[in-house]
């Protein structure tokens, strides 16, 4: 950059900007030539939907960056927790195609600068939880989080409780929240066959993504 015509040194915080989104793309880089899809990527590289995610994905790295530079003191005195959640964050933003999943992570990053959203000891469990769950299984959890049970049955259900038919769109989703672990079964007994509660993971998800308790 320069000031009245002088060339000036980039900041700390720039160097850790920079840094940061040089070496999460390299790693990512580095994870796809491991792949047996290596020799497929240049000509990947050369479709439409890869032009248009490389601009979604740049546009919401320029506005992370931005988000760094506005809490430069925060990142000061960021916890390991949220060191490691925002790095596995980023990392997986730039695997995301799709733009309304890239908004709830970039959400994600805002509120793990602003606090410890997650334990260290959780930090691994919910980043893989947040590269591999898809739009409407989030969206999924938002609108029913506070239920009590989810129930496969398509009988009419108590207030606090969801049925739903065990082939329907919502049943899919469930499906993939059981082997996410953010499902669990109930009880072994007969009476809770088929039924499902919210695991205590759901709660540090939406605290993530900024839903807030399940309480």
């Amino acid at each position: 950059m320069r000031k009245n015509g002088i060339m000036e040194k980039p900041s700390s915080l720039e160097k850790i900007s920079d840094n940061l989104i040089v070496e999460v793309g390299m790693t990512v880089l580095a994870s796809f030539a491991a792949t047996p899809l290596a020799p497929l990527l240049p000509v990947l590289t050369k479709s439409l939907a890869y032009t248009r995610n490389k601009k979604r994905v740049e546009k919401a790295l320029l506005e992370i960056e931005q988000k760094l530079v506005e809490h430069e003191e925060k990142l000061k005195n960021l916890s390991d927790a949220q060191y490691k959640i925002i790095n596995e964050i980023i990392l997986t933003i730039l695997q995301t195609t799709e733009d309304e999943k890239i908004a709830y992570l970039q959400k994600a990053v805002s509120n793990c600068i602003e606090e410890e959203t997650v334990p260290l000891a959780f930090v691994s469990q919910i980043s893989r939880i947040l590269k591999d769950i898809s739009v409407e299984e989030l969206k999924f959890l938002v609108k029913y989080h506070k239920k009590s049970k989810i129930v496969f049955d398509e009988k009419s259900s108590k207030e606090d409780e969801l049925n739903i038919g065990i082939y329907s769109d919502e049943g899919i989703l469930i499906s993939g929240l059981i082997a996410l672990g953010l499902l669990v079964p109930g009880a072994t007994t007969f009476d809770e066959v088929g039924q499902y509660h919210f695991s205590p993971l759901v709660e540090k998800v939406l605290k993530v993504i900024g839903v807030g308790s399940t309480n």
